[in-house]
């Protein structure tokens, strides 16, 4: 894959930027904290591929369904939000429907949609096994179904059995979401090793339940394993732990390595989740402590201190997306031969992007008149 900053209107492939830096093997110490310190540069501009510039016209007059991940997190909400700003565009009638994150859930609604004779289901987040029977129930209507952040029944992970979902958002060159949160773990341990200097312990926190979560702490793990000076001390946790026991686990992990000098995670709602609480009980001001995802109140607590860094997501472009991909299949395009929606991230700390109080952080890239310049004709 090929990741771009967007400086001044121009994307420029950061995969070039430091290819001229390519490192002999095994990697020197210097060599590698020179890269993250220059990932982490390119980061603050902004690790962005544009949207496609060619496409299908809108293709208006469709109703279609739009099932959230759970509009009581943040992320689902603002994906949610970001559809519905793209259909208007687009000429649809629309319904979003809360997935409450429970497959069973978005199972019902799958059917409901079915019921309904909906043109079309855009669905966020839920794997395949979860929803089986229902898109199958789709597909023998001929409805289709287009997810984003979510595993195909085919992939590996799940015996490589038929694709389900009529087609999956292609983010940075992948229809995989595990090689999204792959780079995001990739890019996590870049900012730890710049930050530290690339010396000392690093505390991990995973969650295990989710593949594409597990995904996120193996590209962590595999990038900071470059870092001859690193050292890391893995604590795991899953979702059903949260708030508790998962708050207990964290405090754990940060007081039995008292020497750690940052804590990492990939899900920043963790810390209004239990994990800020652990981190201010350890009584350790001195952490350098972040993760990703970039919410609000996460922001807030840069500005505090309290947290040292975010790497942001751009919830809305991921809608605007699942619309462009759901228009395409909606002209008839090829479902696999779908384009890259390009996406990607932005390193925030308290030097760097931080936005206004209670306000989430815009790409600096104009997705959307990317996106109308196509669906416009």
């Amino acid at each position: 894959m090929t990741y771009f900053t967007h400086v001044s209107g121009k994307g420029v492939s950061l995969a070039a930027m430091i290819a001229g830096a390519t490192l002999a093997q095994p990697a020197l110490a210097d060599d590698v904290l020179a890269e993250a310190k220059a990932i982490v540069e390119q980061g603050y501009a902004g690790l962005y591929e544009a949207p496609p510039e060619t496409g299908p016209a809108a293709v208006t007059d469709k109703t279609i369904w739009y099932i959230s991940c759970g509009q009581a997190f943040v992320l689902c909400a603002q994906q949610a939000e970001g559809f519905a700003e793209a259909a208007e565009h687009l000429g649809w009638e629309i319904s979003i429907q809360d997935g409450k994150a429970t497959p069973s859930v978005a199972s019902d609604i799958i059917r409901q949609a079915v019921a309904a004779k909906a043109d079309g289901i855009a669905i966020s987040a839920f794997d395949c096994p979860g929803i089986k029977s229902a898109l199958l129930q789709a597909r023998a209507e001929g409805i289709p179904v287009v997810s984003v952040q979510s595993i195909d029944c085919s992939a590996d992970v799940f015996g490589s059995e038929e694709p389900l979902f009529t087609a999956s958002v292609n983010m940075l060159g992948s229809t995989d979401a595990r090689d999204f949160y792959y780079r995001f773990g990739e890019l996590r341990a870049n900012y730890v090793i710049a930050r530290t200097e690339g010396q000392g312990k690093v505390i991990s926190i995973a969650e295990t339940s989710q593949q594409v979560q597990q995904m996120n702490h193996k590209g962590f793990m595999d990038t900071i394993a470059k870092c001859e000076g690193c050292e890391v001390a893995e604590s795991t946790f899953n979702f059903g732990q949260v708030p508790s026991p998962a708050t207990q686990i964290w405090q754990s992990a940060l007081l039995q390595n008292p020497d750690a000098v940052a804590v990492e995670y990939g899900i920043d709602a963790l810390m209004e989740l239990g994990l800020q609480t652990a981190v201010r009980q350890s009584g350790r001001s001195d952490l350098v402590v972040g993760g990703g995802e970039g919410f609000p109140n996460n922001f807030d607590l840069i500005r505090r201190g309290t947290q040292t860094f975010s790497i942001a997501l751009p919830f809305k472009w991921f809608g605007w997306a699942v619309a462009d991909t759901m228009n395409r299949v909606q002209a008839g395009e090829d479902p696999t031969e779908m384009p890259n929606q390009g996406t990607g991230f932005i390193f925030v700390d308290a030097e760097h992007n931080l936005p206004e109080p209670g306000e989430l952080l815009e790409p600096k890239l104009d997705f959307r008149a990317a996106y109308l310049s196509v669906w416009n004709g």
